[in-house]
């Protein structure tokens, strides 16, 4: 690449104000991820919204950004990067418009399906912030990156629950009014500062020969399958189907998984160049068992996303309130501290494997405390921070791994297809646990409570209203013989079977936890790529060279543009 790996170069400071600009994407895609989960209850009680409605807004938003991810991410390798990223987050700022204009539940899922679509561009961000600086920092851009991100929790839970506390209306609009202040100044830094040089010779081609060369067997098999099982799952856990609805969650998943199955055949056996290019794998078993590392660490995540939120409001808080979404806080307020040191023992020692090994140990403690917390909510507190010292080296550092596992024209890709292959795992997750959840409470909370209060005197024909009630807070004076008693009798009952609900909810993940520690054992450290060469530059000899200096250099080079078959380079090369 015409660097020397051991030697120090000077880097621009536009290279650190790229990376910096990739946290402020990060930082929207992590608050896009937070804040409408966090304020979904208070987005449908404004507008009306049924359970069923309400669950779309996470899963409008998930579903398209596992499956456009890869695709976005093949064609930045291989074209370029500053107009795609640019097209997209204009695009992320159009679905923040529809949600934050919305007057029903159907425009905010529309708006969240179109930002769920741009956000398949976050695994770029992840790459351009690493291939812009020497491997030796990569640690650090990747802790800046989610450092920042981190941030965002503070923005997504406290700011947004003050304004729809103190406006239940209309308050959640900030929700989208903040998003789509952040995507504009994204779109302002890119189109500013971000001037990548070509990254391969297929840049040059005319449109219908960049459109011709696309995989489109592969992306038409990995949409066909993704979208239907996705979907089977996010139904799953619509309370108007769930899995008894075979046509609408069974039957789906089944096709999909086909599908899915069928789409990795044909990237084995069919191609050698689609969005699974065969070099991704070129290094060893790193890549793929990366790719199952963050498949778990999504499926935790979502659950410390969406899981923890449910057992706070449901058993410790109450819903929507300041005080609720400050029990989010933890989590993400040990990744902002953890994450500097974090890097500076991975960029002084190059040893990514066993932060990643402990961070899965530090899971696994976390889901215990959380199962055993049952009504505790100050021991579900503290295990909420301790899953915050297992994210911190996990996510940023397995995606350091990937990136020093793959080769450098490829960066982008791998970056995606971690990102994918994390929410992929997290939907699916989710799923897993909505249903577990389901199948422990749908019969036994009524039957709990009737237990509970028909002694008292309570009629079982009421039971729905009681229920209705402890679930919304309204319509107490509608139930027919209730008093403090009942009220006391019933509501510990329901807490005690929810809780013992998401005990087996958060033990079932357990076993993953401790398998992707095992995993860690068996994969190197790829410590040889943490070096001074800088894999995608922003500036070129020539561009640091003067005027009279490329003049006379003129004559005696050339500009060497990079094929697929080569490493990312724009460089000089003297004529011979």
């Amino acid at each position: 690449m015409g660097q020397d790996p051991d030697h120090k170069a000077p880097l621009s400071w536009r290279a650190w104000a790229i990376v910096a600009i990739c946290a402020l994407a990060t930082f929207q895609n992590t608050y896009y991820g937070i804040a409408p989960a966090a304020n979904q209850y208070a987005i449908a009680g404004a507008l009306g919204g049924t359970a069923s409605e309400r669950i779309w807004i996470v899963q409008a938003a998930a579903v398209p950004a596992i499956a456009f991810g890869p695709i976005f991410a093949i064609i930045s390798d291989v074209y370029g990067r500053r107009y795609l990223i640019l097209i997209v987050w204009c695009l992320f700022a159009v679905g923040s418009i529809v949600s934050m204009t919305a007057s029903g539940m159907t425009a905010v899922i529309a708006g969240q399906a179109l930002s769920g679509i741009a956000s398949g561009i976050s695994g770029i961000m992840f790459a351009v912030a690493s291939e812009v600086i020497p491997g030796a920092y990569r640690a650090y851009g990747q802790t800046i990156v989610s450092w920042v991100s981190g941030l965002s929790s503070l923005v997504a839970l406290l700011p947004i629950g003050a304004a729809t506390a103190a406006d239940p209306v209309n308050g959640w609009r900030w929700v989208f009014r903040i998003k789509f202040i952040l995507e504009c100044l994204v779109i302002i830094g890119i189109a500013a500062l971000y001037f990548p040089p070509p990254r391969t010779a297929a840049s040059k081609q005319s449109l219908g020969q960049k459109l011709k060369a696309l995989d489109w067997i592969g992306y038409i098999l990995l949409l066909g399958a993704l979208v239907p099982f996705l979907m089977g799952f996010a139904w799953s856990s619509d309370s108007n189907y769930g899995w008894a609805s075979k046509t609408h969650t069974v039957v789906p998943v089944v096709v999909g998984g086909v599908l899915f199955i069928v789409c990795l055949i044909y990237e084995w056996k069919g191609t050698k160049t689609g969005f699974l290019d065969h070099r991704l794998f070129q290094n060893g078993r790193n890549f793929p068992l990366c790719m199952v590392l963050i498949a778990v660490e999504g499926s935790l995540f979502y659950l410390m996303n969406n899981i923890y939120p449910s057992q706070v409001n449901g058993l410790w808080e109450q819903p929507g309130t300041i005080k609720a979404n400050a029990y989010l806080l933890p989590f993400f307020m040990v990744i902002t501290v953890v994450s500097p040191f974090l890097s500076i023992y991975v960029t002084n020692f190059r040893d990514v494997k066993w932060p990643i090994f402990v961070g899965f140990i530090s899971f696994s403690a976390s889901v215990i405390g959380l199962a055993l917390a049952g009504t505790d909510g100050k021991l579900g507190l503290t295990f909420n921070g301790i899953g915050g010292l297992g994210f911190a080296p996990v996510l940023i550092l397995i995606m350091v791994w990937v990136q020093n596992s793959t080769p450098p024209l490829f960066i982008g890709t791998a970056s995606a297809l971690t990102i994918s292959s994390r929410t992929l795992g997290g939907t699916v997750g989710l799923g897993i646990a909505n249903a577990i959840y389901g199948s422990l409470t749908n019969t036994q909370i009524p039957e709990a409570i009737i237990a509970a209060v028909a002694p008292l005197g309570f009629n079982p024909a009421h039971i729905g209203q009681l229920i209705g009630f402890y679930m919304s807070g309204q319509g107490l004076d509608k139930i027919p013989g209730i008093n403090g008693q009942i009220l006391g009798a019933g509501l510990a009952a329901l807490h005690k079977t929810e809780a013992h609900a998401y005990k087996i909810v958060w033990l079932s993940f357990l076993p993953g936890c401790v398998v992707a520690a095992v995993v860690c054992l068996f994969m190197r450290n790829s410590s040889e790529r943490m070096n001074w060469v800088v894999d995608a530059p922003l500036e070129t000899k020539s561009d640091v060279l003067s005027a009279k200096e490329r003049a006379l250099e003129a004559d005696h080079a050339s500009v060497h543009i990079p094929t697929l078959n080569d490493n990312i380079e724009v460089e000089l090369v003297e004529r011979r």
